[in-house]
């Protein structure tokens, strides 16, 4: 009996604590799931802020296109203006596009001295004002951004800036948290990458010299050295001859015809610069796995080099910033640029004759740079091609004049751009989208290559085609009469 009783109360004893670990069990479980629940709940609400800000920073990315081809319509009307106004007084810009009828100054002889052409200097108003959202705010006003002091946003329009001790701050614009800053460049200072001049006109002649300019410095001799994947080797004549195969329309390949004295950076092509060859042109894209043949049209995009033989990474990083592939057909090339560079180049294709020691000088760049920067305030302002070749020519490089006539038929140089390039950047919170457009204001470019409307019917006669362009054409002075801005086509979007 005494036995029994002990077994009873030992098997009662084991029950003791049952409570406490079922409780502690689900209090474990309960915290794990408000854990996942508050941890699922912040990923979402984060997911929704940065969609948010995607959206935000997207739309503010495209504010900056379209503030800079506002800024961009007004820079062609003042452009206008001062060709009709340099028309009036009988002294046209050479280069510009005046209104026609509008007389134009003659250049020099060769060998001459370059004498300027009539002062007409125009602001380069997209150089100089800054394309971001701190204009809008000062010309429009942003609610509480607005109000703040102009030191103040400034700091706030800065899309990545970073506080005092690395904390980054946090852009206003509107009521909201975002800015948006565009930068634009001139297509018309860069070299023309698009060898399909008119194989008879002096600008073919000239397009191929600027390109071998670009490349010929004895410093890149690593880049055509380098052999690539298919262990092929490219030389700066043979990257010529490949951009020229690339857009013709024949399969034939071409050859350059073209002398180099021996000093660096000398060569002289001829007029035309290319003749036809002998070989096939999509040899150098049969070999390797990925075989493919020459477009045989025009390239598209400033991308589209790199299917081009001879084009590589390491070409388009030492290049690519200074290449353009958007410009109309034998579109000159403009003379209004502060980089060193562009003006040493510009002054070799003036140079006549060409191989003149001071041409070689390390400190003439420098000296040019300085001279063009004194006579257009740093940029603000622009100066014609006579009055670059007479810069020039001041600084002991006698120089050739005569191309720059416009009566001469083989004009390359212009003082007036109608391609330019918007890089935007917008903000919000920790989102930064931007947006790469080209967009251009040359009346010819917004037709295709047969010279009708963009917009066509299939099957339409000639006679409805025209009268489609013309009612175009009154569409778009009426818009640009309502906005005061000059139409515009796009050539490139790209959103990233």
């Amino acid at each position: 009996m005494r036995a029994r009783t002990t077994a009873v109360r030992g098997g009662r004893g084991g029950e003791r604590g049952a409570a406490l670990l079922v409780v502690i069990v689900s209090v474990a479980i309960l915290t794990a799931l408000a854990a996942n629940l508050a941890y699922e709940s912040r990923v979402s609400l984060e997911i929704a802020a940065n969609a948010r800000d995607e959206l935000r920073a997207t739309y503010l990315a495209k504010s900056g296109v379209a503030l800079s081809r506002m800024v961009l319509g007004f820079q062609q009307q003042i452009d206008d203006a001062a060709g009709a106004a340099c028309g009036l007084l009988g002294q046209g810009l050479p280069g510009a596009r005046n209104p026609p009828g509008a007389p134009q100054r003659p250049g020099g002889q060769p060998g001459g001295a370059a004498q300027p052409a009539a002062a007409c200097p125009r602001p380069q108003i997209w150089n100089a004002v800054p394309v971001s959202s701190v204009l809008v705010q000062s010309l429009f006003g942003g609610g509480e951004a607005a109000a703040a002091p102009a030191g103040a946003a400034r700091a706030a329009a800065t899309p990545a800036g970073a506080a005092a001790g690395g904390e980054r701050t946090r852009a206003a614009f509107g009521e909201f948290d975002g800015a948006f800053e565009a930068k634009i460049e001139d297509e018309g200072r860069k070299v023309n990458a698009q060898l399909d001049a008119r194989a008879v006109s002096g600008p073919a002649r000239m397009q191929v010299l600027g390109l071998y300019q670009l490349i010929c410095d004895p410093r890149w001799d690593r880049i055509f050295e380098r052999e690539d994947a298919n262990r092929v080797r490219t030389s700066r004549q043979d990257l010529i001859v490949h951009l020229r195969d690339w857009i013709d329309d024949d399969k034939v390949s071409s050859s350059l015809v073209a002398s180099f004295p021996g000093a660096a950076c000398l060569m002289e092509p001829g007029d035309p610069p290319f003749e036809p060859g002998f070989g096939d042109e999509n040899f150098p894209y049969d070999k390797g796995e990925d075989r493919y043949r020459a477009k045989n049209a025009r390239l598209d995009s400033i991308e589209e080099l790199y299917l081009v033989a001879g084009v590589s990474d390491v070409f388009m990083a030492a290049f690519g910033d200074r290449l353009t592939v958007y410009l109309p057909v034998e579109a000159p090339r403009n003379v209004n640029t502060s980089d060193r560079r562009d003006l040493v180049e510009l002054a070799r294709l003036l140079a006549d004759p060409p191989a003149q020691p001071v041409l070689l000088d390390p400190e003439f760049g420098a000296k040019l740079q300085q001279a063009i920067a004194d006579q257009t305030t740093n940029g603000l302002m622009t100066i014609t091609p006579l009055q670059f070749a007479a810069t020039v020519e001041a600084l002991g490089v006698r120089v050739n004049t005569a191309a720059l006539s416009p009566t001469s038929g083989k004009q390359f140089l212009t003082d007036r751009s109608y391609v330019f390039r918007i890089r935007s950047t917008g903000t919000a919170g920790a989102v930064t989208k931007s947006v790469d457009a080209v967009v251009t204001f040359d009346p010819n470019q917004n037709r295709d290559t047969q010279g009708q409307p963009q917009l066509q019917v299939p099957g339409q006669n000639p006679a409805q085609a025209q009268a489609l362009a013309q009612l175009q054409t009154q569409a778009q002075q009426l818009q640009s009469a309502a906005t005061g801005v000059k139409p515009n086509r796009l050539l490139r979007w790209r959103e990233e």
